[in-house]
């Protein structure tokens, strides 16, 4: 049964007849005669009684009559019904976010997002980037940040960049240098963040460019025990500039790094061709707007 044949039936009733009926919907009298005897054919009922000058509606056909009311006035309410979840974002975001990246940026993109659009739960993971990219693949997660590259079977959006510093505890017989170049780090003993942060890999892959392998004495989740074990004279470490701003007293000297390549680059993830909400979208937009991305 169809959309429109109910639209025609509802039609003739209204209008008092065929030839109104198709007046008002444009069409041929004949047209919707056979679109009538078509409907009868399908519900095995006689919907008017043609045996009068006028067609009347039989018991069955003003039973027909109410119901299809009632379905096409729910039909039409289908695109506002669409509109209001436009207006009215609701439901839950699960979004990825290493430590190391929740730290810098998240809560400002949090804040903003959850003022705009305060029905959204967001339940946040925090584990390391490539642990992420491969929940988001799995769709377990909606969205997630991480260290650039990734993987090619994801959407990527590049919202930051920063560049690489090199800490070393103000005893440190670098602690006095203006910048330095990496190859000179190749005798040095490293502290790094954990294998599952995507940022382990990226530093060491340079480190490689640059002629060597990193001699790693502690690998850690916790970037503050990082910076605590490099204050401690046990190592040296390279992070985001950005991170600098949370030392608080470390007895840390940063130093630039001359390797103008070594950036670090943080985009957003979303699984290809997945279906996304409209908390997702709206989301993603905000992270746009905060980052004014273009």
């Amino acid at each position: 049964m169809l959309i429109r044949s109910l639209e025609v039936f509802v039609a003739i009733v209204e209008k008092g007849g065929f030839s109104k009926a198709a007046e008002h919907l444009f069409v041929g009298q004949p047209a919707l005669s056979k679109s009538i005897q078509k409907l009868e054919s399908e519900l095995n009922v006689t919907l008017f009684d043609r045996t009068t000058k006028k067609a009347q509606v039989t018991d069955e056909g003003k039973v027909l009559y109410e119901k299809s009311k009632d379905i096409l006035e729910k039909i039409h309410q289908i695109p506002e019904a669409l509109h209001r979840i436009s207006d009215h974002v609701s439901g839950e975001l699960r979004i990825g976010i290493p430590q190391i990246i929740g730290s810098v940026f998240f809560p400002k993109v949090a804040y903003q997002f959850l003022k705009q659009y305060p029905k959204v739960t967001m339940f946040t993971k925090e584990v390391g980037g490539i642990i992420i990219e491969n929940l988001v693949e799995q769709n377990e997660l909606d969205i997630g940040f991480v260290v650039l590259p990734t993987l090619n079977s994801l959407d990527v959006t590049s919202i930051f960049q920063e560049e690489f510093v090199l800490c070393v505890s103000s005893h440190h017989p670098l602690a006095k240098v203006d910048h330095i170049n990496l190859f000179e780090l190749k005798e040095e003993t490293f502290i790094l963040f954990d294998r599952s942060f995507a940022l382990y890999n990226v530093i060491r892959n340079h480190c490689l460019r640059a002629g060597f392998s990193p001699k790693v004495a502690f690998q850690s989740t916790q970037w503050d025990l990082v910076l605590e074990l490099v204050s401690a004279q046990l190592g040296i470490t390279i992070i985001p500039k950005i991170l600098t701003n949370k030392l608080n007293g470390i007895d840390i000297s940063v130093i630039k790094m001359n390797d103008p390549d070594m950036m670090w680059n943080i985009g957003m993830i979303t699984k290809k061709n997945a279906y996304k909400s409209h908390a997702l979208r709206k989301f993603m937009e905000v992270v746009n707007e905060v980052y004014e991305l273009h």
